[in-house]
């Protein structure tokens, strides 16, 4: 089973400007793009949050029924985790921490973070748009408190600490980067006084002043916290932002293979004459819905397959050679245009009349499963472009979530 984390559509933690990351993600074609990837190439697609503000991204891309379809098939799963860390000054160093509610406060989405499931989804249900009647945000909840996985539940703040520190240490780049002398303290950073506090966020970039070495040693913290909810959650694959993958191919960890993975099926899309069906969704051409019939097909499921085929990570370009080898080797019918083959079969045999309305479309996903390989990833191609000859640009474009 294909399954990955995907870190680039985790809204990480931030105590200010909560909406701008998450109104950035909506109107980014690349995030929009990406999704329809994930849907597309993995059986299960995991997405970390803490308080659940990726819940109106997600129905504003997907819309309503097809964010539930997905949610209640497990196709998408949130995974979420109730902590977080920031480094402490007078010598504390790395360590969890909390937010919690002032008198005479009531739920944010800061506050989420911490809360218990319920409250969490509540809170983010009721603070964010789209706007969700009594009724909706009462199935939506119900929906997803039967399907969130919680994650991190025991990782104390030793464990991340340890964990951290030792990858610091163990660094020749780090070490001289923050310049560690034997036997110093990570600890005692300079750079943050007695009673402050340094949160880290990859959404934002440190605050002018803000200590090299400490922004530093959280960025090793948030990514062993990412292998952490990889590891609990039991995927396969991670994918994020640059820096992220960095540190994390470094650790061994199959971080890379998502991107390689969607760089490989762009390119298999333009060698078989096909628009990149993730551009396709990005620019309202291809519907949420016509996204949701390319993921269920059978031959969908034939091509995840494929793809995984390979035990180790497998770069875009041994892909597509794996995919152009995978031509070569089918029979005589395969290598016959499928307009030639349309025209014989309904000519000949009669399985189709065109002249009752059964399409070209209809006939690429009924015939041409029976006349190629199972294992062909060239029938699922054939699929995403019917698909996309079929559609229409659509009109309707949602708003962009405000906080």
């Amino acid at each position: 089973m294909r399954k990955v984390l995907a870190t680039d559509f985790g809204l990480w933690p931030s105590l200010q400007n909560l909406a701008t990351s998450s109104d950035a993600m909506v109107s980014s074609e690349k995030q929009w793009s990406s999704l329809a990837s994930y849907i597309l190439l993995y059986d299960q697609i995991v997405i970390p949050t803490g308080n659940f503000q990726i819940i109106p991204v997600l129905r504003i891309m997907l819309g309503e029924d097809v964010f539930d379809e997905l949610v209640k098939n497990n196709v998408i799963v949130l995974a979420r985790y109730d902590k977080w860390f920031s480094y402490l000054g007078n010598g504390v160093g790395l360590r969890h921490f909390a937010v919690s509610e002032g008198p005479g406060q009531s739920g944010n989405l800061a506050h989420a973070y911490f809360k218990p499931l319920d409250e969490a989804i509540d809170i983010a249900l009721k603070l964010t748009l789209p706007a969700s009647s009594r009724e909706r945000a009462s199935s939506i909840s119900n929906l997803l408190i039967d399907k969130v996985i919680p994650v991190t539940n025991d990782f104390k703040y030793q464990d991340l600490r340890k964990e951290t520190y030792k990858d610091v240490l163990g660094s020749p780049y780090l070490r001289d980067f923050m310049d560690i002398k034997k036997g110093k303290s990570l600890n005692k950073l300079r750079g943050v006084n007695k009673n402050q506090a340094v949160v880290f966020s990859p959404h934002i970039t440190p605050e002018e002043g803000t200590n090299k070495e400490i922004w530093s040693l959280l960025r090793v913290a948030f990514e062993n916290f990412v292998l952490r909810i990889g590891s609990d959650a039991e995927v396969n694959e991670i994918t994020g932002d640059g820096s992220t993958l960095a540190i994390l191919n470094g650790k061994g960890q199959r971080a890379g293979a998502a991107i390689e993975g969607r760089a490989a099926f762009s390119k298999i899309q333009e060698i078989s004459s096909i628009p990149d069906v993730g551009q396709a969704f990005a620019a309202k051409k291809l519907s949420p819905e016509q996204l949701l019939d390319l993921r269920m097909s059978e031959q969908s499921q034939v091509f995840r397959n494929w793809l995984a085929q390979p035990a180790e990570v497998e770069l875009s370009g041994d892909t597509v050679e794996r995919y152009l080898e995978s031509l070569e080797e089918k029979g005589f019918l395969e290598k016959i245009p499928t307009k030639i083959i349309r025209l014989v079969t309904t000519g000949a045999i009669g399985v189709f009349d065109p002249a009752a309305g059964i399409s070209a479309a209809a006939f690429d996903s009924l015939v041409l499963p029976r006349l190629f390989s199972d294992s062909s990833p060239k029938v699922f191609l054939q699929e995403v472009k019917s698909m996309q000859l079929q559609s229409k640009p659509q009109k309707v474009i949602a708003p962009r979530p405000k906080y």
